[in-house]
């Protein structure tokens, strides 16, 4: 059995010589599924002697290994066999024949034991090309303290929201105080919200027949809510059109709103020993509008892992990616590091009984949203900003819901059709 641990993380790691046979090369780095890869890569080895993995520590932002990759995978480097991927890189990297389709390589009951909505940011052209390793996603964060205090439901729709922000507000009559906070900036983290608010609705960025469908009545309405929540009634402050996920963050835990939605990372500093609100909070997942509660709302994130198509190992490295995405070290993730498993059943396990926090957001996770990045591939940054201008231009009133959308389809349509 052999080892080994590089910290090659430079384009000259994807363009080395070409492995051995059954030898591997795993690309990810080291902070993002921590502990877990050792382990993982450990006990694999211990079963597959004759196998030597080599770990390739790239660099953990995201932009920095994007450019290594595509760097190597332009050359066709062999190396390495396998590597990790932003859930929004997936679809693109399929399109551009990046990544090695999965469905000839592993069995139907291994790719389908993954998130289905996680696993359709991967599906292009009906074949899996890469397996969701760990999730994130965008949650509704409360005032536990604050409903009680009123005598209010935690709110399952956003009329419900609107309604119990009024109360509280009213109630503290303290103009520092805001019903709702989130990340509106011109970020990808916006279209990430519209994306919950509208799904929310029965709407999306598609319509039930795949087709593009932006400017939507559903989505229309769902629109004008985030605007008037802010406009009319007065339950966000303006500097939620500035605000990232650690700037609204940062106004919840300072006790000064009763609703923040933002992705799950926060959940940590706001129940620290040394947070305002430790013990006065709790999350749920984002709430749908009336008559819609079935609907998918959890917009979500993670990285996956998937096979270079230029790899002289294939086989071996499929092998290997079941092993290390599989439901026993999915579940050692999350009992040990607090990694959010992709694997639904996982967080059945009794071994997830002490780790409530992570089975909530699991059970958030059914209710997926992923972004339109596998259909539209390459042109997925440009969608991104396509859609961030055009929310940004209605939450700010420089256009009309209905025209910032209609203009939105317009330029949507114009793109995919180039």
């Amino acid at each position: 059995m052999k080892f080994t641990i590089s910290a090659l993380a430079t384009a000259a790691a994807l363009t080395a010589l070409p492995a051995l046979a059954q030898d591997l090369v795993l690309s990810i780095g080291s902070r993002g599924y921590g502990p877990a890869v050792e382990r993982n890569i450990e006990s694999y080895t211990a079963a597959n002697p004759d196998v030597s993995i080599e770990w390739n520590k790239v660099s953990d932002v995201p932009g920095e290994t994007r450019k290594l990759y595509v760097t190597g995978l332009t050359a066709k480097s062999p190396t390495p066999d396998i590597y990790a991927v932003d859930v929004i890189w997936a679809g693109e990297f399929a399109q551009r024949g990046w990544l090695e389709p999965l469905n000839g390589l592993l069995d139907h009951d291994t790719i389908n034991a993954f998130n289905p909505s996680l696993l359709a940011a991967s599906t292009v052209d009906d074949k899996v090309h890469a397996l969701p390793l760990y999730a994130d996603g965008i949650h509704f964060f409360y005032r536990s303290d604050l409903l009680e205090k009123y005598g209010l439901d935690v709110p399952q729709t956003w009329e419900a929201v609107l309604a119990a922000a009024q109360t509280i507000t009213e109630g503290e009559g303290n103009p520092q105080l805001y019903g709702f906070v989130s990340m509106w900036a011109k970020i990808e983290g916006l279209f990430m919200n519209w994306l919950a608010f509208t799904n929310g609705n029965g709407g999306g960025f598609y319509d039930a027949d795949g087709n593009i469908a932006v400017n939507s009545q559903a989505n229309i309405e769902a629109t004008q809510f985030m605007v008037d929540l802010l406009h009319e009634h007065r339950m966000a402050p303006d500097s939620i059109l500035n605000a990232r996920p650690d700037d609204a963050r940062t106004l919840f835990q300072q006790g000064r709103a009763a609703f923040l939605m933002v992705q799950d990372f926060v959940h940590a500093p706001l129940s620290a020993d040394n947070s305002p609100v430790a013990g006065k909070f709790d999350f749920t997942r984002v709430p749908t509008f009336e008559g819609h509660a079935d609907a998918d709302s959890t917009t979500m994130g993670g990285w996956f892992l998937g096979i270079n198509p230029n790899s002289e190992n294939k086989e071996a490295a499929a092998d290997f990616l079941a092993h290390f995405t599989a439901r026993e070290q999915q579940l050692a993730a999350a009992v040990n590091d607090n990694r959010a498993p992709t694997i639904p059943s996982v967080y059945e396990d009794p071994s997830m009984a002490e780790n409530e926090v992570l089975a909530k957001f699991g059970s958030n996770y059914d209710f997926g949203v992923v972004r339109p990045s596998a259909g539209s591939g390459s042109k997925y940054p440009r969608v991104s900003e396509i859609m961030q201008l055009e929310i940004t231009n209605a939450l700010h009133r420089q256009k009309t819901v209905e025209e910032a959308l209609n203009d939105a389809q317009e330029q949507l349509d114009a793109l995919m059709a180039e």
